[in-house]
């Protein structure tokens, strides 16, 4: 799309920060996925630079404050993964709750343990989802409402209740009347200032005892070494993630957390689709199109 709208195209999926500090200067767009950081020192930099893309969503691996002193546009691609990323957080809730991976784990050992792996239904649990008012947030409210029969209950700093209304879930005031009330917890909140470790040592103990907790969202929403610790004390029964503190997590306690029995997961494989990746791309493409060309927006 790029090349055929007569724009000069360098693909450097694996470009080190090295390499993009020498070659920023002559770039007019850049677009990013998580692993390449934008921070202050490539963007100023970037002389030429008129717009930056995050292929995805979340923007925590670019310097904002230092784009916006720059007069440099920030734009992602969020819609493109929503699907993707609600069907891995169903996915995370059934696996912890049915033991799936540990199942496939001692089945793969040679093991037939089918007496030791009673799981539980989805169906009428109370499912409080967290950043009930984003695109993911949403649809995984409806996932579990119209396809599960799950008792959805949502909260957002932003007003939900007309989509409560439309999709069938029932509105919370607050973070701390969901969690006590929750039979599994799901996270769906960008990661900010002010939701660093949103979940933390405090709020994991007013969650419900053996609750499920599930991010896949930013690992750092969530104290990981308070919620280990909830594990091993049996507060929390487990949890699904598919996004760490570190990526790839290094730390002792993170790595006790992934190999937990109580745990399933997933190495940030949420918009690792065939259509989310497709979708992320063109949508990429066309912004920076827009803004290099001068086209108005449809």
């Amino acid at each position: 799309m790029l090349r055929g709208a007569g724009l000069d195209v360098d693909y450097e999926p694996a470009i080190t920060r090295e390499e993009l500090l020498k070659k920023i200067g002559g770039y007019h767009a850049v677009i990013v996925r998580s692993r390449t950081r934008m921070d202050r020192e490539i963007i100023e930099k970037a002389d030429s630079l008129r717009i930056i893309v995050r292929a995805g969503a979340g923007l925590d691996n670019i310097d904002l404050e230092a784009a916006r002193a720059k007069g440099v546009r920030v734009e992602s691609t969020p819609e493109a993964l929503t699907q993707s990323v609600a069907e891995l957080t169903i996915g995370l809730i059934l696996a912890v709750l049915r033991r799936i991976a540990y199942a496939d784990h001692s089945m793969k050992k040679g093991e037939w343990i089918k007496r030791q792996l009673i799981g539980q239904e989805l169906k009428g649990k109370v499912v409080g989802v967290v950043g009930a008012g984003g695109r993911i947030g949403l649809q995984v409210s409806r996932m579990l409402a119209h396809g599960f029969q799950a008792e959805v209950i949502g909260y957002d700093v932003i007003d939900v209740s007309g989509k409560a209304v439309e999709i069938g879930f029932k509105p919370v005031a607050s973070l701390d009347e969901l969690l006590p009330i929750a039979d599994i917890v799901t996270l769906h909140v960008p990661y900010l200032p002010s939701t660093h470790h949103l979940i933390d040592r405090e709020r994991i103990e007013r969650m419900k005892d053996g609750a499920i907790l599930i991010n896949t969202s930013r690992g750092r929403i969530v104290d990981g070494e308070a919620l280990l610790n909830a594990i091993r004390k049996g507060k929390i029964a487990g949890a699904g993630l598919d996004v760490y503190h570190d990526e790839p997590p290094r730390e002792g306690w993170e790595l006790e957390l992934i190999s937990h029995p109580a745990t399933v997961c997933t190495c940030h494989i949420g918009a690792q689709t065939v259509e989310a990746q497709k979708t992320a791309a063109v949508l990429a493409a066309e912004l920076v199109i827009r803004e290099l060309k001068n086209a108005a927006p449809p």
